[in-house]
């Protein structure tokens, strides 16, 4: 029987094969070869994510104090700064009226072990401290970071509360970007009570920079002077940071699954939203083996949003599980 094709030829099949891995593996080589739309710079007491040439958030991961502030004033593990879409920075951190502010954090005023009352909100007595960073997770339209650390004690050094962290920053699309953070508490010896200040402040909160034109708009509608443990969805805060016209702002979304959502808000026009989970209710305690679960959504924009959007934006917020 004669060979139907000559010795090193390609059937026809099989060349169609070839072909196709060959254009499969120049796409592949031109999409590495393409750089992601989102990197980290990693320094010891920071790390950066940037969406191409605009940061986005530094998470503090060292414990650091600004030059001049008291040195019971050292902090970590928080956002500062939180910046705009454009690359503007919206946050502050230890502001010269309340040098414990530290940008986007969680804090609580109450924090009580083994019958010992400390006070994480001023730093008196218990400080979170960063432990390790996960492995980022960066793809084309989202950025995933991952934190473990821990609530110590000042007096016996003892750890009381184990926290994870997870901040996960969307591209930049239209007016706006969106941010999720999840936070996890668990206790690893004994409960951990958890508290409020007689105003309401504690839990989640977002210190901004200086600006003007501020406004606060709420989910119950606009506010024009500061409130304590009123119950709202969402707020948002929108100034002007710079000597422009230009407005940005913030919106801190509450996610329905938090415990007591809709939680009391402390809300400032000096720059301050802070929806506190345990604001109108009694205090919180995490017994070992139980697991805390926060979940809040940031949306930063450009311009003042409306109602109607920022509304829209929370019910998709709470469709997910």
């Amino acid at each position: 029987m004669s060979n139907r094709f000559h010795r090193g030829a390609i059937p026809r099949c099989n060349l169609a094969v070839v072909c196709a891995a060959i254009i499969w593996m120049m796409s592949v080589t031109l999409a590495e070869a393409v750089p992601a739309p989102f990197r980290l710079t990693l320094e010891p007491d920071f790390v950066t994510l940037f969406e191409g040439e605009h940061p986005v958030f530094r998470y503090v991961r060292g414990e650091i104090l600004a030059p001049g502030a008291p040195e019971d004033r050292r902090r970590s593990t928080y956002i500062h700064p939180l910046y705009s879409v454009d690359g503007l920075p919206l946050t502050d951190d230890f502001p010269a009226d309340h040098l414990h502010h530290r940008g986007v954090s969680w804090m609580w005023y109450k924090v009580v072990c083994d019958g010992v009352t400390t006070d994480l909100w001023t730093l008196k007595g218990v400080r979170q401290r960063f432990e390790r960073m996960l492995t980022p997770a960066l793809y084309e339209d989202r950025a995933v970071l991952r934190f473990r650390n821990g609530w110590y004690q000042d007096a016996d050094g003892k750890r009381i509360l184990e926290e994870q962290v997870t901040l996960t920053a969307c591209q930049a699309e239209g007016r706006g970007r969106i941010i999720d953070v999840e936070l996890l508490f668990s206790a690893p010896g004994s409960p951990v009570t958890l508290g409020v200040s007689n105003t309401g402040y504690s839990g989640f909160g977002v210190r901004f920079g200086p600006c003007d034109s501020k406004t606060i708009l709420t989910s119950s509608g606009p506010i024009t002077a500061d409130e304590n443990r009123n119950p709202h969805r969402w707020a948002d805060f929108t100034a002007r940071f710079t000597d422009t016209l230009r407005l940005d702002g913030i919106t801190v979304f509450d996610h329905p699954s938090n415990p007591n959502s809709p939680p009391g808000w402390t809300l400032r026009f000096y720059g301050y939203l802070n929806p506190a989970f345990t604001s109108r209710t009694d205090d919180y305690t995490i017994r070992p083996g139980e697991l805390l679960r926060l979940r809040y959504r940031l949306w930063v924009h450009r311009g003042r949003p409306s109602a109607e959007r920022l509304e829209q934006l929370y019910q998709d917020f709470a469709r997910q599980k």
